[in-house]
């Protein structure tokens, strides 16, 4: 095989354009890998936010429904009909709230760890 000043330009002409076209398909790849973490985070999110909705609706129903419930059940049992349903409706309602609010409430922290100046 013959080296000499040709063919010596022509193999670094070769070699930078091989690394040039990996370095462009190091970076295409690198950037598709993003998109799918990116892509990833955004169904993650919309994952949890679905999942808190749901939480926060069965237990605000969960909880009228039991309310109601006991209020029907005591009704026909002492013959009260329907005031001890509207009763233990509201009592429902209002467990629905709390329950609802405890779930956006940020938790409370431990009494020994009060906020002290440095």
């Amino acid at each position: 095989m013959q080296e000499g000043p040709d063919n010596s330009d022509e193999l670094k002409a070769r070699l930078a354009k091989l690394t040039s076209d990996l370095q462009a398909q190091r970076e295409a790849e690198a950037k598709e890998v993003e998109r799918k973490e990116e892509r990833d985070r955004s169904g993650r999110g919309l994952g949890r936010a679905l999942s808190l909705g749901f939480r926060v609706l069965s237990e605000f129903v969960g909880a009228i429904i039991v309310g109601a419930l006991i209020g029907r059940g005591l009704d026909v049992w002492l013959g009260t009909t329907p005031w001890l349903l509207f009763l233990f409706l509201g009592l429902g309602m209002a467990a629905g709230f709390r329950n609802v609010y405890r779930l956006g409430a940020p938790p409370p922290r431990p009494s020994g760890e009060d906020e002290k100046p440095h």
